[in-house]
């Protein structure tokens, strides 16, 4: 009796071994499948670590759906994403995005998902949702942002019995007293072309106002107008004055972050990404401070009026028109406190989530004082003027070039592809 009943239990335990194997495949076959295209890696590096909590948080929190995170690094993520929405086919579910009008540009050739309904009520700061609308449609969240500012090695300020400056002209004096002491009063990395910027950014809106750059853009003014031309004159003056060292053309992005890790430069002005790096004592035993770009005397800027963008973003492409269930959960979790928690350096726009670190707090300290946010150029503007804008910031550090030329045949550029400044 008692081997008929173990010949029962066993043949009812394989039957249900088969039926419920045969039912494995329809079951996997119903979990949805998001592909999410981003920059960083989801490894151990700090600069990480939120990818890195975003992406395990999730799958961890989701299991019915398998997310695949491709990371592309910078360029990559740009390039691929280019190529895809230009050729609209083989696109991700969601793509990690600046916003901006490159992502408008995307939504105005139909290649983006409107997730207004499904996203508006997230949690997160009006600038976040700006960031991501476009024509009054939302189609992604912004967790991070990003401005730029001056890193200062606060012990080379005290040392030197100097203070961080507020007006360019005290900046000026500031770079000659460190130039004295045979320290490089400015970090620049312009090698690598883009670094430039967010100085020239800067001193074009100290010199014309916000309005300066707006104006070109929309066609109302030209990139060679005198706010520019101003700006880049300036820029190429402090270089033959040496305040970004002997051969800035020479000096990659890596290289100013080693400047300002070691003590041998004073300033970086650069994005406030930068805040976990600079926070680390793995990295520098330096104590750097960050503050506000300087007000101009005389000029139509204001300290308030500052040069960022997001600084992590993700979109939403019409490939996950049927996945909208899904997307939703991954943008909720993307803008959650638990996944924003683990950045380091990053200023979040999600409430409840603490600055990690001094620096951190500084810069979004300067950030809650903003009153307008320019976007990075090289973001803003459409993809076939940005190459060329940063070509034409390394003229800037040519002595002998004449920048005014420069930036009319940058104008004449733009002309081409934008149409002319009415």
């Amino acid at each position: 009796m008692f081997k008929t009943r173990f010949t029962v239990f066993v043949t009812l335990l394989l039957v249900a071994t088969l039926l419920i194997g045969s039912f494995m495949p329809g079951i996997a076959a119903n979990k949805v499948k998001l592909t999410v295209w981003g920059r960083d890696l989801t490894d151990e590096d700090p600069a990480h670590a939120y990818i890195k909590a975003l992406v395990n948080g999730f799958k961890a929190k989701n299991p019915d759906i398998d997310l695949e995170y491709v990371a592309l690094g910078d360029p990559g993520l740009m390039d691929k994403t280019k190529v895809a929405m230009a050729n609209n086919k083989d696109l991700p579910d969601i793509f990690q995005s600046w916003g901006g009008s490159v992502m408008g540009g995307y939504a105005d050739a139909k290649r983006l998902l409107d997730m207004t309904k499904d996203l508006k009520s997230i949690p997160g700061s009006a600038a976040a949702r700006n960031a991501m609308t476009w024509k009054k449609k939302i189609y992604g969240v912004a967790p991070f942002f990003a401005i730029a500012g001056i890193f200062a090695n606060e012990e080379l300020f005290k040392a030197n019995g100097l203070t961080v400056p507020t007006t360019i002209d005290d900046l000026e004096k500031v770079c000659e007293a460190f130039k004295a002491k045979g320290i490089q009063p400015i970090a620049c990395g312009a090698r690598d072309k883009w670094p430039p910027l967010a100085l020239y950014m800067y001193l074009v809106e100290r010199y014309g106002g916000i309005e300066a750059f707006n104006n070109a853009q929309a066609r109302k003014g030209r990139f060679d107008a005198d706010p520019f031309v101003k700006a880049a004159q300036k820029y190429q003056d402090w270089v033959k004055k040496g305040y970004f060292g002997d051969k800035p053309l020479s000096e990659a992005y890596g290289d100013a972050q080693n400047l300002m890790a070691t003590g041998k430069a004073a300033m970086h002005i650069t994005g406030s990404w930068m805040c976990a790096q600079y926070s680390s004592k793995d990295f520098t035993d330096q104590t750097i401070g960050f503050y506000a770009f300087p007000e101009m005397k005389g000029g139509k800027g204001s300290i308030n009026n500052m040069m960022g963008m997001t600084d992590i973003g993700f979109a939403v492409t019409r490939a996950a028109a049927k996945k909208k269930a899904a997307v939703t959960r991954f943008m909720k979790y993307a803008m959650s406190v638990e996944a924003c928690s683990a950045e380091v350096g990053r200023i979040c726009s999600v409430p409840g989530v603490k600055a990690p670190s001094r620096l951190t707090s500084m810069a979004s300290q300067v950030f809650t004082q903003a009153k307008e946010i320019q976007f990075w150029w090289d973001q803003d503007l459409p993809p076939m003027v940005t190459s060329p804008l940063n070509d034409t910031f390394q003229t800037f550090f040519m002595p002998n070039s004449n920048v005014k030329r420069e930036l009319t045949k940058y104008e004449e550029l733009v002309e081409e592809a934008m149409g002319p400044a009415k």
